[in-house]
């Protein structure tokens, strides 16, 4: 399930993509492009959730990631939910969204994942199996990786919605893991 070691990602010069988005794919799945963006001071994201549906990414309020391997914990159970044919969503970018929720109750994980409309720091997921429409944020890129994923996120937030308010930990490693592992749980 772990996403390829940074020799192993690709960071390529494709005018569909930003010079800052982390293109990666998982060993199970070869031929998926993953495309990993982060965004600060976004100022549109009224727009952008007005039309979050028609878009090919899932657009997440970045407050709630906590470090990469949350969100690739996400995309890999997406994935294979999308190869079994047992998507609970209706695309496999809303069920990237899902995915990161520790319950079965799409609504929560839209409220508590999803863009808002005082959203200032998204994440964007797109997975790529062809050419697609690139996204019009309004806001400053910065480079995806777990030091500003942790800088960033709202850990009260992310205790609340994972149910960890007994998980004493402070460290963003052990608080990743306990997250990963409520997402891979669920519904077992």
């Amino acid at each position: 399930m772990p996403a390829k070691t940074e020799k192993q990602l690709t960071r390529k010069k494709n005018p569909k993509f930003s010079s800052m988005a982390l293109i990666s794919s998982l060993p199970q799945f070869p031929d998926t492009r993953i495309s990993l963006r982060l965004f600060h001071n976004v100022s549109n994201a009224s727009e952008i959730r007005s039309k979050v549906a028609q878009l090919p990414y899932a657009i997440i309020d970045a407050r709630s990631i906590c470090s990469l391997e949350q969100v690739y914990s996400a995309i890999y159970r997406a994935l294979v939910e999308s190869k079994y044919g047992k998507l609970k969503t209706k695309s496999l970018h809303s069920e990237c969204l899902y995915s990161l929720s520790a319950t079965s109750n799409i609504g929560e994980a839209y409220k508590n994942f999803g863009i808002k409309d005082d959203s200032q720091m998204l994440l964007v997921i797109q997975i790529v199996d062809k050419d697609q429409q690139d996204l019009q944020l309004q806001g400053d890129e910065v480079p995806l990786n777990d030091e500003n994923l942790s800088q960033n996120c709202d850990m009260t937030f992310i205790r609340k919605i994972y149910k960890l308010n007994e998980f004493h930990s402070t460290s963003t490693i052990e608080i990743s893991r306990a997250v990963v592992n409520c997402i891979q749980l669920r519904g077992l």
